[in-house]
């Protein structure tokens, strides 16, 4: 089955997609609770000691902190189910989720779950997947969708499978550190896959680490296939912003230690990139890989906190086509 269809460019999500958005992390990946500070603070200057190099170990770390008895393999409680990504991935699920995203769908039960369908089956690799969180909930929108989900966190990985809607017929589950060259290398072969998808991924990458995702995307992607992605913006709140709480105090969020105008490194290790839709577009082209990226603003309140702010995440759709030299 080829993906031929746009992404849906509203802004509007759930109610949990909103818990999500308007949670305090800076990370995808990281806890609820942000270093704020309720004074303002200077903008943070880059450092001699925080260096842009990918480093997986600090995600098997993260992963291992977030599990609920710290060991391997164990219930991962780090964030919510990504039921918006129906909404905004919605070439991927079946008409009746296309029609209405935001209707309720039941978990998966493999032992009532009929085969799936080979003439309508949809092959998507899911990068950076963690625990489960945004494949799960794509699979329950569509029955017809085998997803290989990949990440350099074994702890994450063996989440994946512990999960009760594991079913072998849909998921494969996979440990890879996609920010090394060839990364897929006999998980994917070339021109294998309809869809990549990549939520709040490309952000823990280095641009080295970036080029060779990007390269392994291209390389994977049916003619027909489409990488679709959302990460952090620049301009986002977390990157550079104070905002106000109901008393004037001014609050600011600190990604972390800052590498360079983009990229932090957070306390426990991982990375913060916030990108540019125009670098973003100019380094798929590079690897074959056209489209566009949008901007997409929400506002939330933190009722914690007592402020309200506007949250800017890029999104993207991108197919195979000539690389350009940029």
């Amino acid at each position: 089955m080829s993906i031929v269809q746009p992404i849906a460019r509203d802004a509007l999500h759930m109610s949990r997609a909103i818990a999500l958005l308007a949670s305090t992390s800076t990370s995808p990946h990281a806890s609820r609770h942000p270093r704020a500070a309720r004074t303002p603070r200077a903008v943070a200057k880059p450092t001699a000691d925080a260096t842009f190099d990918d480093d997986p170990a600090a995600w098997e770390r993260f992963y291992l902190t977030h599990s609920r008895d710290g060991k391997k393999g164990h219930d991962v409680s780090a964030f919510k189910d990504r039921h918006y990504l129906r909404r905004e991935f919605s070439e991927l699920v079946d008409d009746d989720a296309r029609r209405d995203p935001a209707a309720f769908r039941a978990a998966l039960d493999p032992a009532t779950l009929p085969d799936v369908d080979d003439a309508l089956a949809i092959d998507v690799v899911e990068f950076g997947c963690g625990v489960g969180n945004s494949a799960y909930p794509m699979m329950r929108a569509n029955l017809n969708m085998r997803v290989i989900a990949v990440d350099c966190s074994p702890t994450a990985i063996e989440a994946v499978k512990r999960n009760p809607e594991y079913d072998e017929r849909r998921v494969r589950a996979e440990v890879v550190d996609a920010s090394k060259p060839g990364s897929l290398e006999g998980v994917c072969g070339d021109a294998s896959v309809d869809g990549v998808t990549a939520v709040f991924f490309l952000s823990a990458l280095s641009k080295t680490g970036l080029r060779n995702a990007a390269k392994e995307i291209r390389r994977i992607l049916k003619p027909t296939g489409a990488l679709l992605f959302r990460d952090y913006a620049r301009g986002d709140v977390k990157h550079e912003g104070d905002v106000k709480n109901a008393k004037g105090d001014a609050v600011r969020f600190e990604p972390g230690e800052k590498i360079d105008e983009q990229a932090y490194r957070r306390a426990d290790g991982t990375l913060a990139v916030f990108f540019d839709s125009k670098e973003l577009e100019e380094e798929f082209a590079s690897v074959g890989l056209l489209g566009a990226c949008e901007v997409v603003t929400h506002t939330v309140t933190n009722r914690k906190l007592g402020v309200t702010m506007e949250r800017r995440f890029v999104q993207g759709r991108f197919v195979p086509g000539d690389a350009r030299v940029v």
